[in-house]
């Protein structure tokens, strides 16, 4: 089918602006996960781009200016917070990296720890450092955001994931004061990032997913401390958080409705006009276009009737919605997939056939 694309109207910041304020806008917002996987694009190596905040920048540059991406940005990832505090990581050349020796081989080890530094620990003096540079390279066109991992799954980091699904069955008194550390650190790298760019963190936190925990273990013993990251966030900068979880929710989405989020991310594994039912009346709900059978391996076709189908399902949510990924687009993507999400929500999204 030949599609006649809309101009845009609107610089992707004043069209979130607009959207958020909830004025009249071009079309609706369109973002995409991609984070370390735009490395290869730029025949860099995974392991180079994570240490130099340039290649950063220069990642996001080119996201922004050749493949038009609505957004820029980059986080510490969930195992920054570990790596900080002593966690052996590898990196290797061409895919992201993971934790293979967790700091914490025993609780008693806890007490001896430092809340993180993110001025001197870890990649966070690069990662505060490259944002400030995306500000100022890309400030006047896209919104900047940044992210750090929420509690349960930045602990595994620290402990290591295996351990951490045991210690909630067998040691929940130690685990509760890991995820309370975890919940100071994430805030001090928060508060960190406020001062120098004035942004406000985005969590995610994968580990949350039903998939991991049953929703009463995640409401008894996960939930408290991330309405605590939660909370402190929004304590710092004044505005509120935006959350994604990777993988199947709905079963705890009524707990995750009462957090003051400013956005709920969801998973390509859920159902968004579901998701909108549930929690569109507390707060924007954006999503989720599945990254690798559609975007990254379907056609132009199964990109368009993805985004149609997430528009029809969710435009009309209370609080407000926009597209986007379900969580991060491998790399080896085509471009021309990108270039089709954004050109299938120019179609489908324009405001004027939507809310007028």
């Amino acid at each position: 089918m030949d599609y006649i694309i809309p101009h845009d109207q609107m610089l992707p910041k004043e069209r979130m602006a607009a959207f958020v304020k909830g004025e009249e806008f071009d079309r609706l917002p369109c973002d995409m996960m991609l984070s370390e996987n735009i490395a290869p694009y730029l025949n860099i190596k995974t392991n180079e781009y994570y240490f130099n905040s340039d290649f950063l920048l220069q990642g996001e540059v080119y996201k922004v200016r050749k493949l038009g991406f609505e957004g820029a940005g980059t986080g510490i990832t969930l195992r920054g917070i570990g790596e900080a505090l002593g966690s052996k990581l590898e990196y290797p050349p061409n895919r992201a990296a993971h934790v293979v020796d967790p700091i914490l081989k025993d609780y008693a080890q806890l007490a001896s720890l430092d809340v993180i530094d993110p001025y001197k620990d870890g990649r966070m003096p690069i990662v505060l450092e490259a944002i400030y540079k995306m500000r100022e390279e890309l400030g006047d066109i896209v919104d900047v955001s940044t992210s750090i991992p929420g509690p349960i799954s930045a602990a595994h980091a620290v402990r290591g994931e295996k351990q951490i699904l045991r210690d909630i069955i067998r040691r929940p008194d130690d685990f509760a004061r890991l995820l309370d550390f975890m919940v100071a650190c994430g805030l001090t790298f928060a508060e960190a990032m406020y001062k120098q760019n004035g942004l406000t963190c985005s969590i995610a936190d994968p580990m949350c997913s039903t998939v991991l925990l049953n929703p009463k273990t995640f409401y008894q013993q996960v939930y408290p401390h991330l309405k605590a990251l939660v909370d402190g966030i929004y304590q710092i900068t004044g505005s509120k958080p935006s959350l994604h979880i990777c993988g199947t929710t709905k079963e705890i989405w009524p707990y995750l409705r009462e957090l003051n989020l400013s956005t709920y991310s969801l998973d390509n594994l859920e159902d968004v006009g579901e998701c909108k039912q549930v929690m569109g009346d507390k707060m924007r709900i954006i999503g989720n276009v599945d990254p690798v059978g559609v975007i990254c391996n379907g056609s132009r076709e199964d990109i368009f009737a993805a985004v149609k189908y997430c528009i029809e399902q969710a435009y009309d949510s209370p609080c407000g919605y926009f597209v986007a990924s379900g969580c991060d687009i491998p790399s080896g993507t085509p471009i021309d997939n990108f270039k089709a999400m954004q050109d299938a929500t120019r179609y489908y999204g324009q405001y004027k056939d939507l809310y007028q």
